[in-house]
């Protein structure tokens, strides 16, 4: 057990020294499952999207955008320390991140309201994958969701037609988790 910045016992439920449970912890990232997040304007989304990122075992996160890129200083303070345990590959291309995710064998699976999506769990996720998620006005941009292999629609049976989008990097992101089995 150790302390944290605010003085409340960390509980660890792995064996051993820190640097053999980092070692441990990183053995057991995913690199053949990636986020790919397009043109989110938040950096609190962002930062809760980061977290969720290294909280499932995801290693890489590709950040598009066109224009301008998230204030690092706020993302680095709503993603706490996330940032520093993933690997995040900045575009300035759509096309460019689509290219190389093809070049390296992965499915990508867009989130879209879109009628033609299907729910998430209706998809393996055990693969290499890319799921793709959209700016919280507009969604993805039309040239990444041409050159997707499937549309995630999350089920909804409220009123509110959509998630927060880092809610639903979440769900997705933890439905993998549950498909591969975490040991």
């Amino acid at each position: 057990m150790s302390k944290t910045h605010n003085d409340h016992t960390r509980l660890s439920s792995l064996p051993g020294t820190r640097d053999e449970r980092i070692a441990l912890i990183q053995s057991r990232r995913w690199r053949d499952l990636v986020l790919v997040v397009e043109e989110v304007d938040d950096p609190h989304n962002i930062g809760a999207i980061l977290r969720t990122c290294e909280a499932v075992g995801i290693s890489t996160v590709h950040l598009i955008y066109q224009n301008k890129s998230p204030r690092l200083r706020e993302l680095s303070t709503s993603a706490s320390s996330a940032t520093k345990w993933l690997d995040l590959k900045h575009w300035s291309s759509t096309q460019e991140c689509v290219d190389f995710l093809r070049d390296n064998k992965f499915k990508i699976l867009v989130t879209a309201l879109d009628p033609k999506g299907k729910a998430h769990f209706a998809f393996d996720l055990t693969g290499p994958t890319a799921i793709v998620l959209g700016n919280e006005q507009k969604g993805v941009s039309e040239v990444i969701k041409k050159a997707s292999d499937g549309l995630i629609a999350i089920p909804m049976r409220g009123f509110i037609q959509s998630l927060n989008v880092s809610v639903a990097a979440a769900v997705v992101m933890y439905e993998a988790l549950r498909q591969r089995r975490f040991e």
